[in-house]
């Protein structure tokens, strides 16, 4: 997680603005749907005064001694606006409910469009189960924000002020001793809303490190059960479950005292209607009806005023969540379209390295490529050889433009890779990763992954080509076996073959196959090689690998060290040079050898 969302937890009031224009953004996208919820709440709120006066007048009607007809027509008209309040009310929250739920739909999917936006860079910067946290547990609290919480912050308001003008209609002294204790509200609203933003703030970011924590547990069970850390993982758990209880305690402790506290508000006014109004109806000055009526609207604010404290610890959880949400969606995406964008409607192939230097972000000042100049020409095959962290997955990443590169030193077609549209960028280039992931989803799915719309015919042929047919007949279910999580259902050969069947059937102009067959056997590899050469021609395709064996066909072949350029010419060349390459070679047939006696032994 970046340096900034670490710091947010002393984030003042202002700072969450952001997140809430950004809301009332998505508000106005449903304007129609919220007037037509005003409208409603006003109804509701016009009912909700109406039922005390209307029950003001059948006391009246009691008192004063008249007909028992009057007295049930005043009755009945007591129950038909009381259903007609329950009717709006509950048409109101539905309402607004589901305005809530579409929000948190709209919401949810323009997160996960601009998660895909996001270059690999992004993804080096921020923890996953941090994301993820944002994704579910935020966008549920600014759901909550949207339904309950919007719902009271308008209607109790509106309530309030139709409530206090009916009680000024009725007594204009007793109303205004009523108002007396109201004003200690905003002085306590103020203070617990700061408190409350500040505790789930911190919440927010101790559920986000939990989610992290396991996600990275749960994916990586096969190294704790290898390393027999399951205690030790255990210890380190229970201490962040312990600072998010702790944290949960924080909320906890805030709330509770909220909600005592302002339902000795309500409390204190029907005090003063009991001893004031009551004195009052005593020396004549007040009705009993008016009296009944003023002490109905007195109980029947106890419950609003006392779910306020509810909604200020939904609001502030939900500006909070709003605030986080925020920090993901202002991340511009460093990879984009540019207005100057080249007017490229498909690749040809061909592949240009101008003096680049290639620093990754944040990752200090030297640099993974040094002064790399190469030139590939469409449809011909770069193989791609070096020691561990030499920069070759780096090199061929820096092709399909996954990192920011500086303007001017990598070209395809002779266009600059900055300019080429995404979309024409990313359809004519294919690449197999190292990390052959996989979906959980089913193999012809995962093989047809990148296709606009199912074709298996293209999928079998892939398939075919990849050697990755003929275990299909072992699957249980056949091309239809869900692989599981990352193609646990595999093994490590089968899920690399998948990965290969899938850029094949993309049927690219570029092939970026990156030590796509280190989890295969040597006689699956040169089947594969066997099938790969029909693919090959038309194309340009970068062969990056530890076996000197995968490469050797290639037209040309560079030797990378340190992040620079130290070799490059064909397989025989370089052999007679008794260089680097040379020596990688030797050691890999004296490998192969001694493999060989073992599997004959």
């Amino acid at each position: 997680m970046t340096a900034a969302s670490e710091g947010t937890a002393g984030a003042d009031a202002g700072a969450e603005r952001p997140g809430l224009r950004r809301l009332l953004s998505y508000l106005g996208r449903h304007r129609v749907a919220y007037g037509v919820w005003a409208l409603t709440t006003l109804g509701y709120v016009a009912a909700f005064v109406a039922v005390p006066i209307l029950i003001g007048h059948a006391v009246a009607a009691a008192e004063s001694k008249l007909p028992d007809a009057e007295v049930a027509r005043r009755c009945l008209w007591i129950v038909v606006v009381t259903l007609l309040r329950g009717g709006l009310r509950y048409y109101s929250r539905t309402l607004v409910f589901n305005l809530a739920r579409d929000v948190e739909y709209e919401l949810r999917n323009d997160l996960f469009a601009h998660l895909q936006r996001m270059p690999q860079s992004f993804y080096l910067q921020w923890r996953t189960g941090d994301l993820m946290s944002r994704c579910v547990n935020d966008l549920g609290s600014v759901r909550l924000l949207l339904g309950p919480g919007i719902l009271n912050l308008l209607q109790t308001p509106v309530l309030y002020l139709a409530v206090f003008g009916a009680m000024l209609a009725l007594d204009v002294r007793l109303a205004l001793l009523v108002l007396l204790p109201y004003p200690a509200f905003l002085w306590i609203a103020r203070g617990f809303g700061r408190a409350m933003h500040r505790t789930n703030l911190r919440l927010q970011e101790g559920l986000a490190s939990l989610s992290n924590m396991l996600q990275e547990t749960v994916s990586g069970i096969a190294v704790v059960k290898a390393y027999a850390m399951e205690t030790a993982g255990q210890a380190r758990f229970e201490t962040v479950n312990r600072d998010l209880y702790r944290r949960q305690l924080d909320v906890v402790r805030v709330f509770a005292g909220l909600g005592p506290v302002l339902s000795l508000l309500p409390a204190v006014a029907m005090w003063i209607v009991l001893l004031v109004g009551g004195h009052e109806v005593s020396g004549g000055k007040m009705t009993l009806a008016d009296f009944f009526t003023f002490s109905m609207y007195v109980y029947e604010l106890t419950f609003p005023t006392f779910l306020m404290g509810w909604v200020v610890a939904l609001v502030q959880r939900g500006a909070a969540s709003m605030q986080r949400l925020d920090e993901v969606l202002c991340v511009e995406p460093s990879i984009a379209d540019r207005p100057d964008r080249a007017a490229l409607a498909h690749l040809r192939g061909e592949i240009e390295f101008r003096d680049l230097d290639f620093h990754y972000p944040g990752r200090g000042r030297e640099p993974a490529l040094r002064d790399v100049s190469l030139h590939v020409p469409a449809g011909s095959t770069l193989g791609i050889v070096g020691p561990v962290g030499s920069g070759k997955s780096t090199l061929a990443s820096l092709i399909p433009r996954l990192y920011e590169i500086p303007d001017g030193h990598v070209f395809l077609d002779g266009v600059d890779v900055n300019r080429i549209p995404l979309a024409t960028l990313r359809a004519g280039i294919a690449m197999v990763p190292q990390d052959s992931f996989l979906f959980s989803m089913t193999l012809a799915e995962n093989v047809g992954y990148g296709l606009a719309s199912p074709d298996p015919v293209r999928v079998v042929a892939a398939a075919e080509r990849a050697q990755l047919a003929k275990d299909v007949a072992d699957l249980p279910h056949g091309w239809d076996t869900l692989v599981g999580e990352r193609g646990v259902m595999l093994s490590g050969g089968q899920r690399q073959r998948t990965a290969l069947a899938r850029a094949l059937a993309l049927r690219p102009s570029i092939l970026i196959l990156d030590d796509a067959l280190s989890s295969v056997d040597a006689q699956t590899e040169a089947e594969i090689q066997r099938g790969l050469g029909e693919v090959f021609e038309g194309r340009t395709v970068v062969l990056i690998s530890h076996r000197i064996s995968t490469v050797r066909g290639a037209d040309q072949i560079i030797v990378l060290d340190g992040g620079r350029i130290v070799e490059r010419g064909r397989h025989d060349a370089l052999v007679a040079a008794g260089g680097l390459y040379a020596r990688l070679a030797s050691q890999q047939a004296l490998e192969d050898e001694l493999e060989g006696e073992e599997a004959v032994a």
